[in-house]
């Protein structure tokens, strides 16, 4: 019976490590798939990359050439110098137009910023410090003046006492 128990604890060891090798080969596999798929994606990206470059600049020549054809075609004809007045105009109108909106701009940023003070205020250190101070002040004052009623109070009340005290031998006799 014993060599039969330890008959399957070898089976066992063998497939667990058969298990163990067939776990570490597929985990193997995903990192090799992961770095052929890195490099083989680095590679296009600089492909990419660098014919994007190119692409780019054959555009921008292409455009100053356009450009050029065009302003010479501008300055032959007869409406050229009418062309390029009416450019500056234009230029100078949206100038203008754009220095107004920038300071319409600026005045509702400040109104904003102005605002946004006003409301964060309350939760302003310095300000919550300050009104505390002027708090203290008058609860200080307000103390002492109820104080001082007291005191009033008190010898009044005393005063009272005395002169009805004096008041009623007066009406024993």
């Amino acid at each position: 019976m014993a060599a039969a128990k330890k008959a399957p604890k070898a089976k066992k060891t063998v497939e667990t490590t058969v298990d163990t090798d067939i776990a570490r080969k597929i985990w193997l596999a995903g990192v090799g798939a992961y770095g052929r798929m890195f490099t083989e994606t680095q590679g296009a990206v600089e492909k990419l990359a660098s014919s994007a470059n190119v692409a780019f600049d054959q555009l921008v020549a292409k455009g100053e050439e356009v450009e050029d054809k065009v302003r010479d075609v501008i300055a032959k004809s007869p409406q050229g110098e009418r062309v390029v007045s009416l450019v500056g105009t234009t230029t100078s109108k949206v100038a203008a137009f754009r220095d107004e909106r920038r300071a319409a701009l600026d005045a509702r940023i400040e109104k904003v910023r102005k605002a946004v003070s006003e409301t964060l205020a309350p939760w302003n250190l310095a300000a919550l410090g300050q009104a505390v101070e002027k708090l203290t002040a008058k609860v200080e004052t307000l103390t002492e003046e109820v104080a001082a009623l007291k005191v009033e109070k008190t010898a009044a009340a005393q005063t009272a006492a005395a002169k009805a005290a004096k008041a009623k031998p007066a009406d024993a006799a």
